[in-house]
C-alpha cells in the first residue's frame, strides 16, 4: 500500500478526523490487528493561509500549499490530499505545480453524490467555498443542482466555523440552527441532500439528524484517499 501524505491543520480538528478514519479503514481492510496504513501529516499555519486568501493574495496561498505538498513528497508520501474544502479553490494550480498525485475532495464528493442518486444538494461551508463556483461547476457534470443559503445563513455558518468548530466546540444552539437552515431549504428548494462542505461541519450534523442524505466530505475524501493508496498496489 502506498504511503499517504496529508496537508493538515485546516483545521487541526478535521485533520484528526482524517487520521482516525484512515487508521480505522486500515484496521478494517488490512490483515493484522495493528496493520495500519503509513500516514505523513504536514500541518500548516491556518492563520497564515487564510490571511493570504482574505487579503486577495492567491499566489501566496498557492505557494504555501505547494510547499506543504513538496515537503510531504520529500518525506516519502506517494499519494496526497488537502484536508479541507476551501483550499480546493486552488486545487488545479497546486496539482499542476506538484509531482505528488493529489486526490480532490470535489471529485470524491461528486462521485458519492452520483452513486447515491442525489439531484439537488444544499452546500454548507466557509463563505469562500459557498461563493465559489467549484461545487456548482463540478456537480453540473452530473446535472446535480447546488443550492446556496441566503446571506444571513451564510454569515452564521462562516462564524460558527471560525468561532466554534475550528476550536473543537459545538453549542446546542448552533446545532439547532444548522438543522433549521437545512429544513428550510428542504421545504423551499426541495433539496435531497446536504454537502457538509467544510470538514468541520460533521461535528455538527450527523447521520439521522435529517431525513435526507448528508454528504460528509471528510469521510468521503478520506475513503477515496485510502482507496487510491490501496489500489496502486492491487489492494482489495
Amino acid at each position: 500500500m502506498q504511503r499517504i501524505g496529508l496537508v493538515g491543520g485546516m483545521s487541526p480538528e478535521s485533520t484528526k478526523d482524517y487520521y482516525k478514519i484512515l487508521i480505522d479503514l486500515g484496521r478494517e481492510r488490512l490483515e493484522g490487528e495493528f496493520n495500519n496504513p503509513e500516514i505523513i501529516i504536514y500541518s500548516i499555519n491556518l492563520s497564515l493561509m487564510m490571511g493570504h486568501v482574505s487579503a486577495g493574495r492567491p499566489e501566496e496561498a498557492v505557494a504555501l500549499l505547494v510547499n506543504a505538498v513538496s515537503r510531504l513528497e520529500s518525506a516519502g508520501a506517494e499519494v496526497g490530499a488537502l484536508t479541507a474544502n476551501t483550499p480546493h479553490i486552488f486545487f488545479g494550480e497546486i496539482s499542476r505545480r506538484s509531482s505528488l498525485p493529489l486526490l480532490s475532495i470535489l471529485d470524491a464528493c461528486f462521485d458519492e453524490a452520483e452513486e447515491l442518486g442525489c439531484r439537488k444538494a444544499l452546500l454548507l461551508g466557509t463563505t469562500i467555498t459557498m461563493s465559489s463556483e467549484m461545487y456548482p461547476r463540478k456537480f453540473s457534470e452530473g446535472d446535480i443542482g447546488i443550492v446556496i443559503p441566503d446571506d444571513e445563513a451564510q454569515a452564521f455558518v462562516q462564524q460558527s466555523i471560525v468561532g466554534e468548530l475550528t476550536q473543537g466546540r459545538v453549542t446546542p444552539e448552533t446545532r439547532k440552527r444548522y438543522i433549521e437552515i437545512c429544513r428550510r431549504h428542504m421545504e423551499k428548494d426541495g433539496v435531497d441532500s446536504v454537502i457538509l462542505g467544510c470538514t468541520e461541519i460533521p461535528m455538527v450534523l450527523k447521520d439521522g439528524d435529517l431525513p435526507i442524505t448528508l454528504l460528509n466530505t471528510t469521510r468521503i475524501h478520506a475513503e477515496a484517499i485510502y482507496d487510491a493508496a490501496e489500489s496502486e498496489h492491487g489492494g482489495g
